[in-house]
């Protein structure tokens, strides 16, 4: 997030609000003890959504247009595609774009 210059606020905020997370699971007549989470963003969390493609924007940033290369995203897939004249050369574009 500071690498994408994001408002010191809405950083803190997103570290308060991922931190002391503690659930306790509750079904039949059976309670849990308490749960500490060390990492991740709650599932159907709306800022999992943000979180997730500031996460992954530099695999997005790899491609470079004029050497026909493309990258596809979408929620939490990631797709490198190249266009070369034999299977080697796009293979190449490929394995330089990963490494």
């Amino acid at each position: 997030m500071r690498k994408w210059c994001l408002p010191p606020e809405i950083i803190d905020f997103t570290v308060r609000m991922l931190t002391g997370r503690r659930p306790q699971l509750k079904f039949n007549n059976f309670t849990s003890s308490w749960i500490d989470i060390q990492n991740g963003i709650g599932q159907g969390d709306l800022l999992s959504m943000i979180a997730y493609l500031i996460y992954n924007a530099d695999l997005i940033d790899i491609a470079n247009p004029k050497n026909n290369e493309t990258v596809l995203a979408f929620v939490n897939n990631t797709a490198y595609i190249a266009i070369g004249p034999t299977f080697k050369y796009t293979h190449t574009i490929l394995k330089d774009m990963m490494e």
